[in-house]
């Protein structure tokens, strides 16, 4: 029979140290969605690493055996925002050159800001009529809703970064911008100047309601938005509609 000395016998201890070189992708997961609150919230330059850490409920030095930078946990957020995987990253993950992470969230931009109804109505003669208008308000709010996590990060981080605030103005916003201006010209027979100011207040209108007013902090949450989201894209699309469909009249 064992003796009691043996019974007692704790059972070894497993070796500190850093996590396996392939761990569990919900760790990251983890650590992704934390990095897209707290860029979301402060930017990039203001979020520090314990900031992030403190989302997650862990200690800054428990988080930089996953990470070695901020820049690494940037990278971790836009990789969850395109739809990446965490599946065997080296541990702890290293921070790519900065234009490795805005070249994943310009493909990722370019994939997802397509507008079928817009192209239709540059590429027709005819004049758009009231309902082509709210069809195309339904697409671009619908993918703009679907994209507000990703809107925005780039939003807040584009002060910090210029190399995302190029691609917010050039690709996420001023893609869809510059072919509504067109559309404005073409059929609403306006020139540049009041074209662009129609084209841009209607599509801050539209983000606005499919984007911003989402936010629950203080600068966006103003306690007066219904919570019917589908009354809210309806009036919202219907409004963007109202105000091309007027352009002539309206800015004459």
């Amino acid at each position: 029979m064992p003796s009691s000395a043996a019974q007692k016998r704790p059972a070894p201890r497993k070796p500190r140290g850093r996590p396996a070189s392939t761990p569990e992708p919900e760790r990251f997961l983890r650590i992704a969605e934390a990095a897209i609150a707290c860029f979301s919230e402060l930017g990039y330059r203001r979020t520090q690493v314990a900031d992030i850490a403190r989302q997650m409920g862990v200690a800054a030095g428990t988080l930089y055996l996953s990470v070695d930078s901020k820049e690494a946990l940037l990278h971790l957020a836009v990789m969850r925002l395109c739809g990446e995987g965490f599946e065997g990253l080296a541990v702890p993950f290293p921070a790519p050159p900065v234009s490795q992470t805005v070249l994943l969230l310009r493909k990722a931009v370019a994939e997802r800001t397509r507008f079928p109804a817009l192209d239709l109505l540059l590429e027709r003669r005819k004049l758009p009529v009231f309902e082509d208008l709210l069809r195309l308000g339904e697409e671009i709010y619908d993918r703009l809703a679907s994209e507000a996590r990703a809107i925005w990060l780039i939003d807040r981080c584009s002060l910090d970064i210029p190399e995302l605030g190029n691609l917010h103005r050039d690709e996420l916003r001023g893609a869809v911008l510059a072919s509504l201006i067109r559309l404005m010209e073409r059929h609403g027979k306006l020139d540049h100047g009041k074209a662009a100011i129609l084209a841009r207040n209607a599509l801050e209108m539209l983000t606005w309601s499919a984007v911003h007013r989402r936010r629950n902090d203080r600068f966006h949450a103003d306690g007066i938005m219904p919570t019917d989201e589908a009354a809210i894209r309806a009036v919202s699309v219907r409004c963007f509609a109202v105000m091309l469909e007027n352009a002539e009249k309206e800015t004459a």
